[in-house]
């Protein structure tokens, strides 16, 4: 008998329940934490996996908005029946490190610095369900790279891949030329996106284009001339070539002036000696007289 009461306390010490009867876990900010706790993992574990390449915002947007739901519901809830004291201030007041509060901020820290909110709008999570959408200048971006992409594959035969380095190709591929409207229009686009928003372009586009242009130039080794580089460097060529014409023509002009000088004639001397002395006696002649 007495050693079915000893297995019987084993699984109580087991299977018992050891939350702090001040705080229980029925309550509804400590619950809100423990959600929280999952919600910035998933996001941390979602931010790192897509890292490279950077697909952050549209592939961690569904945990993010999920996240921020948490937070907003941290303001809204109570930790007491008085309602007097909300989620916020229960789980910082009496936190010296502030967790909590440094969580938060380093996961919108990420997001803000990654410039999501420029490439993606309107998220928000509704009984788990996350709905987004994508702003008009990231689908037209996203268009011309779909288009790149199938002009590539058209031209090689090949996929694209998702991070172009050490890509065995052929270098006789006709790839520059054929795709040469396309990475145009789509590099294009990109410093045109880059104009338009001076605060910061969605890292998502930005290390897209970035693969993009390692793609052309370095893998297939194509080069785009630009019109505008172009210009400059026949300015860069034209500007000295004139100078250096000018002070050309101005030392030969200068030597046949200096042949076609005469020498200046000179006074006899015995006309010079008449004209002192003449001028000797008006100065010291009587003007009365």
């Amino acid at each position: 008998m007495w050693k079915i009461l000893i297995f019987y306390l084993f699984l109580e010490l087991i299977h018992g329940n050891y939350t702090d009867p001040i705080y229980p876990i029925s309550n509804p900010c400590l619950a809100i934490l423990d959600r929280l706790s999952d919600m910035s993992s998933a996001f941390l574990n979602c931010a790192v996996s897509r890292a490279r390449p950077f697909k952050l915002c549209e592939g961690c947007v569904d945990t993010y908005a999920r996240l921020q739901d948490l937070v907003g519901l941290l303001d809204l809830t109570y930790s007491d029946v008085d309602r007097t004291i909300t989620c916020k201030r229960f789980l910082e007041s009496y936190d010296s490190i502030q967790v909590v509060a440094q969580l938060i901020s380093f996961v919108h820290n990420i997001w803000g610095l990654s410039y999501c909110d420029n490439c993606i709008k309107n998220y928000k999570d509704t009984n788990g369900t996350t709905d987004y959408s994508l702003t008009n200048h990231t689908i037209k971006f996203v268009q011309k790279k779909l288009n790149f992409d199938l002009c590539i594959f058209n031209a090689t035969g090949r996929m694209v891949p998702i991070i172009p380095i050490d890509l065995n190709v052929t270098l006789n591929t006709n790839v520059c030329t054929v795709c040469s409207t396309v990475y145009n229009e789509i590099n294009e686009f990109f410093i045109q996106i880059t104009r338009d928003n001076k605060n910061g372009v969605c890292m998502d586009i930005v290390d897209t284009m970035n693969y993009t242009r390692l793609l052309w130039s370095k893998i297939y080794e194509c080069k785009r001339h630009d019109p505008d580089y172009m210009a400059i460097i026949g300015i860069s060529f034209f500007i000295p070539t004139i100078v250096f014409v000018f002070y050309v023509s101005a030392l030969f002009k200068g030597e046949r002036k200096q042949q076609k000088l005469s020498r200046q004639k000179r006074l006899p001397a015995h006309s010079t000696t008449a004209a002192i002395v003449g001028a000797r006696t008006w100065l010291w002649s009587n003007p009365n007289e």
